[in-house]
């Protein structure tokens, strides 16, 4: 029998978890032992259809070419095999990792992307991370023994493994609550404000005595939303953690001003064309080399930025405007009524462009636009 073992030698008294073992024995191990009782050809049916013989999953097609049977006939071997695998007795170390399969699933929601799946057993039953790709599909067997269905990727969802209990109308209420707060909101949320504005809507929803499908599913289960959101199609998360839908620019940015906006957002403050070109690099958004002069050429086009300083941008929304200094000034002034003090004019210019104070007295000094007060400025 396979044996487990602590690797890490945690100490007795530790502060770390010490319920999850890594375990000594290997998947190929654990399923090898399994596929035992299988004959010959429904060996050859699943390595192929799981691809754990050294290639990429085959269709029933490919199989059927190869074995020189029908695909329906590769089908029924496939099924055959798998119940016999379910029946089968199994040894402790299948069982335990059968049993991780099924809580992560449950934890979930009782749907997992494919994507992820097989990571996070391997997480949390061998405390590592799966060595290559045939790992990840010797795993995957165990997952159909378990009972657990393989959805094709469609319009609605990515590809993923779901229980027997998987209800796709909660999952779609939920989904469609979560867009309408996107809709209406037009913001981007990190998890954490994201689940605060499902729990308000919730709330206001229990209020007002009515159940939008946002509130479908209860408080204490945010780790089921954000698997949801993982697995829905309709939302995404970009680079710096925030969530949006999946085809807003700021989610999946293409051009070069969509991410630039990112970056500005990311660093909160204006900044000059050639670090922004830098950051895009910087942070991954683009793989190929990203030119200042394009930068440059596209941030002066877009309305959405605007010009604060020699070649630095802000982002208009920010409440900075175009404009020399003498003519925000004189905006500045008409907009208060025709007069005000200068430590206002200074501070309500520097939130509006990028330039130094001494800038702003050199403006003020010229007699034929301000005149100048005991208390302020005035326009003349």
């Amino acid at each position: 029998m396979m044996t487990t073992e602590n690797k890490f030698n945690l100490r007795v008294n530790t502060d770390i978890p010490q319920k999850i073992m890594v375990k000594s024995a290997d998947i190929e191990t654990i399923v090898g032992d399994l596929m035992q009782k299988l004959g010959a050809k429904q060996k050859l049916v699943l390595s192929g259809r799981f691809g754990i013989s050294g290639q990429e999953p085959l269709t029933l097609e490919a199989i059927g070419k190869t074995l020189n049977i029908t695909r329906e006939r590769v089908r029924q071997i496939e099924a055959d095999a798998l119940n016999v695998l379910k029946k089968g007795e199994k040894s402790k170390e299948t069982e335990e990792l059968i049993l991780t399969a099924r809580d992560i699933v449950k934890e979930k929601g009782e749907i997992v992307a494919a994507k992820t799946f097989a990571e996070e057993v391997f997480e949390k039953y061998f405390g590592r991370r799966a060595k290559n790709d045939k790992e990840k599909y010797l795993v995957e067997i165990l997952f159909s023994v378990v009972g657990l269905k393989k959805i094709k990727g469609n319009k609605e969802l990515e590809d993923a493994w779901t229980s027997q209990d998987f209800d796709i109308k909660k999952f779609r209420n939920i989904a469609a609550g979560i867009e309408k707060i996107f809709d209406d909101s037009k913001k981007l949320f990190s998890d954490v404000d994201l689940l605060k504005k499902i729990d308000i809507a919730s709330q206001a929803a229990a209020e007002e005595k009515i159940e939008p499908a946002s509130s479908k599913l209860q408080r204490g289960e945010p780790e089921q939303i954000l698997n949801y959101l993982e697995v829905s199609k309709k939302f995404g998360k970009n680079i710096f953690g925030q969530w949006g839908k999946a085809k807003w620019p700021l989610v999946s940015p293409r051009g070069v001003r969509e991410k630039a906006t990112l970056v500005l957002l990311n660093r909160q403050k204006p900044l000059h064309f050639r670090e922004i070109s830098q950051l895009i690099e910087k942070m991954g958004l683009s793989d190929k080399k990203v030119h200042p002069q394009t930068v440059h050429n596209e941030l002066i086009r877009d309305k959405r930025f605007v010009l604060v300083g020699r070649g630095t941008y802000a982002l208009r929304e920010w409440g900075f405007e175009e404009g020399t200094v003498k003519d925000i000034i004189v905006s500045l002034i008409k907009a208060a009524g025709g007069f005000l003090a200068k430590d206002v004019i200074v501070k309500d210019v520097l939130k509006k462009r990028k330039v130094k104070k001494a800038t702003i007295d050199v403006n003020l000094s010229d007699r034929k636009v301000f005149q100048k007060t005991k208390s302020g400025y005035q326009l003349k």
